[in-house]
Order: structure tokens, then C-alpha cells, then sequence
């Protein structure tokens, strides 16, 4: 085959994980059960940096932590995440969210969750999106193998919309929209993990509902992860997420997904 389709491909994957008193390579940041316990802090920091050299060079930078600390019957977890992928200089993919949440009177069936989020997406013509908010949850599952929980709250969105990503290139030099408006938020979340061989599956699901111009909108969003132990401080996870939104800001796709594969070490 001519080596003009076969680049010469450096790859480089960095995968971390820094555990404290923690011993899962997926950080389940939502389950209660046990949290009375000595254990104080959790965390997980996955980096990975891969180059393709071509004609342009291909750059992809992956960052996510996760950060909770546990008191008596409360818990505040900081979650973070960058991913940014570049060609030749040239911007393909922009991601990033901060997520600060804090759980009030866990371990019983009915407790309070308040959050505060930034977040962006280059990919959609999302240049920032910054909410606070809080939610009644209420578990109907909480042991140290199975966790399940609905709920429900309301929450402040400020959100600045570019048309970079509107196929419409009459649309490109629009005006950014920025709006503000509150939004009800129903949320659902189901987790099992396997005791014999630490095989864990999450599943996470979020309804956001609100106006804008007079027309209602709806945005759904499923983030699945399935974690398969490879050895004792080896493992791999798929993690598939959707979002489908009835009304966009601007007039992109209804329908996006994400898929991402990963290999994490602890030590």
C-alpha cells in the first residue's frame, strides 16, 4: 500500500489514576451507601495525549477528574472535564465542564442535592453555559452493589450560543444569542457493580425542560459508562453518551453522540 495512506502514526496515551482510600477505577460520585465511614476523600485523574503526524499535525489532549469529599451525612464532589482535539492548529474539538454539587442529608430516602455548572462545547457553537440549581432526590436503592434514584428540581441557565456550527453558512457572522431563563430538571441515575469481578455499569439520565420565544424545549441526555476489570489495577471502560433536544438555540442537529473508549491504571 503507498505509504501516502499509510501516515506514519505516533501515539502516545497517558492513562492515570490516583486513588484515595478508594478502590474502584470508575469514581461512582453519586452513591451514599457507606459514606459514614473514615473514608474522607475520593478521587480519580485520567490524562491521555495522543499525536497522529500527518500533513497537518492531529493533537488530542483528555482531561477528567473527579474530587469528592465526605462528612457526616454530606458529601461535595467536584467533577472536571477538557477535551480538545486540534489539526494543524485548527480547532476540531472543544469540550469542557466544571460541576460542583453538594448532597445535604444523605443516607436517607429523601435528601437535598444543590449544584453549581460551566460548561462548553466548540463543536455546537456552544461558547459557555453556567447554571445553578437544586434537586429533591429520592433513592429507592442504595447498598453497596446497587444504586437507584429519581429526581426533580428547577434550575437558573445562562447560556451564549455562536452559529459556527450551523450547516447555513449565510449564518456564520449572526449575532451570538445569549439568554437566561430558568428550567425544570428531572434526573434519574442506576448503577450495579459485580462483587465477584468488579464489572460495574452506570447509567445516568437527565430531562431539561423551559421556554424560549414561546416555544417549549426539552433536552434528554443519557451518559452510559460499563467498566470490565482487565487485571488488578488494569481496566477498560465504553462510555456511549446521547443528547436529543427539541429546540436548539440555533438551528443545529437534533441528535448528537459520543463514544469513548478508555485503559486506566492505578497505583
Amino acid at each position: 500500500m503507498n505509504r501516502h495512506y499509510v501516515p506514519y502514526v505516533i501515539c502516545f496515551v497517558v492513562s492515570i489514576g490516583l486513588f484515595q482510600f478508594v478502590h474502584a477505577q470508575v469514581l461512582n460520585t453519586d452513591k451514599t451507601a457507606g459514606l459514614d465511614s473514615t473514608k474522607k476523600i475520593q478521587s480519580i485523574i485520567s490524562l491521555a495525549i495522543a499525536t497522529d503526524q500527518q500533513k497537518k499535525s492531529l493533537v488530542d489532549l483528555f482531561y477528567a477528574g473527579d474530587f469528592t469529599f465526605i462528612g457526616k451525612n454530606n458529601a461535595t464532589t467536584l467533577y472536571t472535564k477538557i477535551d480538545r482535539v486540534t489539526n494543524g492548529g485548527q480547532s476540531i474539538q472543544d469540550v469542557g465542564t466544571f460541576q460542583l454539587k453538594h448532597n445535604h442529608s444523605i443516607g436517607k430516602h429523601f435528601y437535598w442535592e444543590s449544584f453549581l455548572q460551566y460548561q462548553w462545547d466548540g463543536g455546537l457553537g456552544l461558547e459557555s453555559r453556567s447554571l445553578a440549581g437544586m434537586n429533591l432526590v429520592h433513592y429507592f436503592k442504595n447498598t453497596q452493589t446497587e444504586d437507584f434514584f429519581l429526581g426533580a428540581g428547577m434550575f437558573l441557565e445562562k447560556e451564549d450560543w455562536n452559529w459556527s456550527a450551523v450547516n447555513d453558512e449565510t449564518f456564520i457572522h449572526n449575532t451570538p444569542i445569549h439568554i437566561t431563563h430558568p428550567k425544570l430538571n428531572l434526573t434519574a441515575k442506576y448503577s450495579f457493580i459485580n462483587p465477584t469481578n468488579n464489572f460495574e455499569v452506570i447509567i445516568r439520565a437527565f430531562n431539561q425542560s423551559g421556554w424560549y420565544e414561546k416555544q417549549f424545549s426539552n433536552r434528554t441526555s443519557v451518559f452510559t459508562t460499563l467498566q470490565f476489570p482487565i487485571s488488578k489495577r488494569l481496566s477498560t471502560s465504553f462510555n456511549i453518551d446521547f443528547l436529543y433536544d427539541t429546540a436548539p438555540i440555533v438551528p443545529i442537529d437534533h441528535f448528537h453522540y459520543n463514544y469513548a473508549q478508555s485503559l486506566s491504571f492505578s497505583f
